[in-house]
């Protein structure tokens, strides 16, 4: 059974500056092994992610935003989408 849950991010700093950032963003997690669904918004400066938990860990995801560039602050507890 797979066991998903539902990351909430903020982009510190107003990171996320337009579409181009948006798509980078989403490319990058959406190539990662346990990644389910990305989206990124630049108007809100957040970044939500469904991933497997088998697969992935949060902070395997959030390592990888800041490798790119993008420093977050976790928005809530992220335990929202598991099921």
């Amino acid at each position: 059974m797979t066991q998903v849950q539902q990351l909430e991010m903020k982009v510190l700093d107003n990171g996320i500056h337009c579409d181009a950032c948006e798509a980078r963003i989403q490319n990058v997690l959406g190539r990662l092994p346990g990644v389910l669904r990305v989206r990124a918004d630049h108007r809100t400066q957040k970044v939500s992610v469904a991933i497997d938990l088998g697969r992935l860990s949060p902070q395997e995801v959030r390592q990888r935003l800041v490798a790119i560039g993008f420093a977050t602050e976790e928005d809530g507890d992220g335990d929202d989408g598991a099921t």
